[in-house]
């Protein structure tokens, strides 16, 4: 009888064991273990998930109810015998409208302190007698949260929420409490939501009992089983998963290797590899930022785009055509990227989306592909911030013996663009388009015109002017265009600019409407007494001009300009 064949000999590999061998003898366990682990979390964790969860909605619907008052109306109603008024009737209605339309609302009704320190009822929507709280009614128990919205600084935007579910005569509850401002900023009022938490709560109990018991059964019959495998495997798709999701978020550094007998896993590992070292390259061509929000969104790349309100920044370097004639260009490119860096910087740390590098210009702009709220505020923020990085950028370059200084000029708009996937089917970028991107540029190059160096448009002026301090500069038609429209200055956050530059904006302000009123005289007087500001001057070249050769009887205050 012949011998038998020999054994041919097992490849030398790191893995011995295939992922299906593997993952079938631990199915079982793994997964039982699994949902014991997260079943313990869950049921540790759920009250304050579900509390969490309860206390945003609370804050979502307080926060969009104050939207729909009239404060001004809100206002008018200090005395009881305000109740009869068509004012009191009309708020308390609306407030049973806003209750009605919500889910679970109980009670809702304005509050406002009184100057000796007492909360009082203002309207209340409740239509029971005895749970009704007339106007001048003492709030009596008044939380921590109604005391913080009482408080809130001017401007705030935040709701308050009570932090736990509380208990009283009435049942268990939770309350959001939204600050009611006044047109020129100030708190007027609070408005209350009371939502009733009862069933909440019953809904949570039968969530951890079932867990609980699912959990108990299933790890008593096969806990030993699952430790002996997942045991195998769980180290290395663990952080297999975690560079996954890493590289999901467009975090592509370099991280210790992970070595497993299992061979899929291997490869898996391989492959992400290479693909994370791929994206690495590839980031250097595009914005990281906007990757990681497109993919966050979980959508395909395609061509088209919609139409909506946007924030729009753009800046550009003063005479940069004139420092790349003198300088070397490899010493030009150091500092332009230390510049683009700064700016770059600057922008993303307020959440905005940059979208080009015209060579030394930065064109960028908020609220896509991510809503924003506030981005005329942010855009406002970022432009102020952009100049103190190039001050400071500048500031190294005067101790390291450099020879350039950078001097930034920044326009901002706000208005509606189209904004998406522009270009065509295999090639596209992800930018804006539009009339109000088109302004922005004119703003950013009117700054040299008047010796500024952050110019807005009216309609970012009239968003941001409770926070920042502006001054406006002229009324202009920008070239390219036949409407009119103000620009203002940006100078600072309130509070936060010295006197003496208000003094100067008063005085401006002052002087451009006796110049719009055809008085030059009296515009010219306040302007000669500020010869260091470079608008000033500007304005009173104009009126001098205007005096010797008055501008036509049709003349509606406007400058024209007729050059980009």
């Amino acid at each position: 009888m012949s011998p038998p064949p020999p054994v041919p000999p097992v490849p030398r590999s790191v893995g011995t064991f295939t992922l299906r061998f593997t993952l079938v003898a631990a199915f079982t366990g793994i997964t039982l273990l699994v949902s014991l682990v997260i079943g313990a979390a869950t049921a540790t964790l759920v009250g304050d998930f579900v509390r969490d969860e309860f206390r945003l909605r609370m804050a979502d619907l307080a926060a969009v109810a104050a939207t729909q008052i009239d404060v001004q109306a809100h206002q008018r109603l200090q005395a009881p015998r305000d109740q009869d008024t068509p004012d009191y009737r009309a708020m308390r209605d609306h407030l049973r409208e806003i209750r009605d339309r919500g889910t679970h609302i109980r009670f809702i009704y304005t509050t406002r302190q009184r100057p000796d320190g007492q909360v009082v009822f203002v309207v209340d929507a409740e239509e029971k007698p005895e749970d009704f709280s007339a106007l001048g009614d003492v709030y009596a128990d008044v939380s921590p949260e109604l005391r913080a919205a009482l408080a809130a600084p001017r401007g705030a935007t935040k709701s308050f929420v009570t932090q736990r579910f509380y208990t009283d005569a009435w049942g268990t509850w939770m309350s959001a409490y939204a600050p009611l401002y006044l047109p020129d900023g100030r708190l007027e009022a609070v408005l209350g939501l009371d939502m009733s938490a009862d069933r909440i709560l019953q809904q949570e109990r039968r969530y951890q009992y079932a867990l609980w018991g699912a959990c108990a059964l299933l790890a008593l019959l096969l806990m030993p089983v699952a430790y002996w495998m997942a045991h195998r495997i769980r180290r290395p798709l663990s952080r297999l998963e975690s560079d996954m999701r890493k590289v999901r978020q467009f975090d592509l550094e370099s991280t210790p290797p992970i070595r497993s007998r299992v061979i899929e896993i291997n490869r898996m590992v391989e492959q992400l590899e290479s693909m994370r070292s791929g994206l690495r390259s590839f980031q250097r061509y595009v914005p990281a930022e906007l990757v990681r929000r497109l993919i966050a969104r979980g959508v395909d790349a395609e061509l088209g785009g919609t139409q909506q309100e946007m924030t729009f920044f753009m800046s550009d370097v003063e005479g940069f055509t004139t420092l790349s004639e003198r300088l070397p260009p490899d010493e030009l490119v150091h500092h332009l990227g230390d510049y683009l860096t700064a700016v770059s910087g600057s922008l993303l740390r307020e959440g905005a989306t940059v979208d080009q590098y015209i060579g030394d210009a930065v064109l960028a702009f908020w609220n896509a592909p991510e809503p924003v709220a506030d981005h005329p505020q942010r855009a406002c923020d970022a432009a102020l911030a952009v100049q103190e990085a190039v001050a400071r950028l500048n500031l190294g370059w005067e101790r390291q013996g450099g020879r350039v200084a950078f001097r930034t000029r920044i326009g901002i708009n706000t208005g509606d663009a189209i904004v998406g996937n522009i270009g065509s089917s295999d090639r596209m970028s992800y930018t804006v388009i539009g009339d109000q991107v088109n302004l922005v540029s004119r703003l950013e190059a009117t700054n040299k015109f008047y010796g500024t160096s952050i110019l807005l448009s009216e309609h970012t002026q009239q968003r941001v002017h409770a926070q920042f301090v502006t001054r406006l500069v002229d009324q202009l038609v920008a070239y390219g265009r036949s409407r009119p429209i103000r620009v203002y200055e940006l100078l600072g956050r309130r509070g936060a600019v010295a006197p003496d530059r208000l003094a100067v904006v008063t005085d401006y302000e002052a002087a451009f409407a006796h110049y719009q009123r055809r008085d030059f005289g009296a515009a010219m007087a306040l302007l000669e007494c500020h010869p260091e500001d470079p608008p000033s001057r500007v304005l009173l070249a104009r009126c001098r001009r205007y005096a010797e050769q008055p501008p036509l009887a049709e003349w509606d205050g406007s400058f024209l300009f007729t050059s980009k």
